[in-house]
């Protein structure tokens, strides 16, 4: 912390934060002017004094005082030095100048290629490759093999034990979601999905009945306030999109309740092959699950599977034929069960949940730390929601942000139609490498320097 003479506010300077070193002390002077701290008419140090006393370069103390004089808060006077600006009222956000570096895009959830075994990955599609021919269409439920695998790859690495329910092998999560729905029987369900959200999700699950919201608070889905008239409920348990709660062990149970004296089913997916916890707390005819590999394994994979309550075979190969379940190559089926045998799979898991945590650090470190914001959703998984305060709208940061090739989601796309949304964005960054994350955590973070949020420094 220095106070360069002539400044009477403290300001400090981190050269670990992504923030340049520029951006840094022209957010520190904006905030100390927008708090009265620096009063209109104030002369500013020399750049060359400033730059001495800050133990930086005079091209930094100089970058910043250009900013401020573009954006008016200094003024310069020839010859006489820099004064801090008389206030006109509150000047508008500026636009940005168009970028043309590459976009970033943060919308959509993809698996990290970082420190990807490709060996390995080659190695399980050779040996899939070098079986024998299937002989006739592969069995509609899957591949043998690859169901026992699936089910114990969830018993190694959850813990879940599907006694009454078995596997059954997609070509989609689209199949997965019909599949678990129509278990139940009957005609076209209401389906009561957590709120907020993906709104991929409630798009699918619009194709197969009618969907209400079920309202979600800091400890997730709320089973109090499941409608009556619902035969459906679908929950994010485990890391619940976008806010990252985690439903505790009485709302999972009072689910099972729910289904239990209702006769309902609670469909829970999953997207890295995993779940929260299991039938165990219900009766298993009333507990259902989607998953896939996505977050871990290549998106083109396109392989997804079903956890239903157990059923003869023949009603299994009926409602395949019902939803027009698309069979996956056997090659595909032969090869990830190649992957999750060897524990290629368990592995990869395990790596990206460090490579992540990395991630989620820089993350807090950015943009934690902005007066009347919250950040939600860091401390596991490899996305963000960033609540704003009332004055700066969502809507206005999105729209800086896509004119600075970065693209993030409104908190509003993830609510079901006319539910009032939080103000605020969400994004990914899994899938980013540290360079890429870190220009796009920065673009974030002078954005709301530019809706006039100053950072919070140390006292």
């Amino acid at each position: 912390m220095r106070h360069p003479q002539g400044l009477n506010v403290a300001i400090t300077l981190d050269r670990d934060l992504p923030e340049p070193l520029q951006e840094q002390l022209a957010a520190q002077l904006r905030a100390a002017i927008q708090h009265g701290r620096l009063a209109a008419g104030a002369r500013l140090p020399s750049t060359r004094t400033l730059a001495a006393v800050l133990g930086t370069s005079r091209g930094v103390a100089l970058t910043a005082y250009q900013r401020l004089l573009a954006e008016g808060y200094v003024s310069g006077r020839h010859g006489s030095g820099t004064y801090v600006s008389r206030p006109t009222g509150r000047p508008p956000v500026r636009e940005p100048e168009r970028s043309t570096e590459t976009a970033i895009d943060l919308r959509a959830g993809l698996p990290s290629t970082q420190g990807f075994p490709l060996a390995e990955w080659r190695a399980a599609w050779r040996r899939a490759g070098e079986r024998a021919p299937h002989l006739g269409e592969p069995p509609a439920a899957g591949l043998p093999a690859l169901r026992a695998a699936i089910g114990a790859h969830l018993r190694d690495t959850r813990g879940l034990v599907l006694d009454g329910h078995d596997v059954i092998v997609t070509a989609g999560a689209a199949d997965a979601l019909a599949l678990a729905v129509r278990a139940r029987g009957g005609p076209d369900p209401v389906i009561a999905l957590e709120d907020p959200a993906p709104p991929w999700l409630r798009a699918e699950l619009a194709r197969l009945g009618t969907v209400l919201p079920l309202p979600a608070d800091g400890s997730g889905a709320r089973p109090d306030l499941i409608p009556r008239s619902c035969d459906v409920v679908v929950v994010l348990p485990d890391r619940g999109v976008p806010y990252g709660t985690r439903l505790p062990l009485e709302r999972r149970r009072a689910l099972a309740g729910w289904a239990r004296d209702s006769g309902g089913l609670v469909l829970e997916p999953a997207f890295d092959g995993r779940f929260a916890g299991g039938p165990a707390l219900g009766d298993p005819w009333s507990t259902t699950m989607t998953g896939s590999f996505r977050d871990l394994l290549p998106p083109a994979l396109r392989l997804s599977f079903a956890v239903l309550p157990r059923r003869p075979a023949g009603e299994v190969e009926r409602d395949l034929s019902a939803v027009r379940s698309r069979r996956p190559a056997v090659t595909c089926q032969l090869a990830l069960t190649e992957l999750l045998v060897s524990g290629f799979v368990a592995r990869r898991a395990e790596q990206l949940s460090l490579l992540y945590g990395a991630k989620r650090a820089l993350v807090r470190q950015a943009l934690g730390a902005y007066p009347g914001t919250r950040l939600l959703g860091t401390h596991s998984g490899a996305s963000a929601a960033l609540l704003l305060p009332s004055a700066v709208p969502a809507e206005s940061v999105v729209r800086l942000l896509r004119a600075r090739r970065v693209h993030v989601a409104e908190l509003a796309a993830f609510h079901h139609p006319g539910r009032v949304p939080r103000n605020g964005i969400a994004f990914w960054f899994g899938h980013l490498d540290g360079v890429t994350l870190r220009r796009a955590v920065h673009t974030i973070a002078r954005t709301l320097d530019d809706h006039r949020l100053a950072r919070r420094t140390a006292a």
